[in-house]
């Protein structure tokens, strides 16, 4: 199994969005603790939101890992 990859071979949504650097960026971004310790983008109608971070600043955390690792081979070949 590569970086990226699910245990099935199949890309993760991670290694998907390290492509698309304008997203993972603007999701982390927005995707920041509020005063409560909890995601100020991601709210229910009850106005509560995700724990942070949320699943989304993981994912795009991730993404920017992965982003990072695939512009260092690309420089290293």
């Amino acid at each position: 199994m590569s970086v990226g990859e699910a245990e099935n071979g199949a890309p993760t949504m991670a290694a998907v969005m390290a492509g698309m650097p304008v997203v993972w960026r603007r999701l982390l971004a927005a995707h920041v603790p509020d005063r409560l310790g909890r995601c100020a983008e991601c709210r229910t109608a009850s106005g509560s939101g995700e724990r942070w971070p949320c699943s989304l600043r993981r994912i795009a955390e991730e993404a920017e890992r992965i982003y990072g690792l695939e512009l260092g081979r690309a420089v290293g070949e």
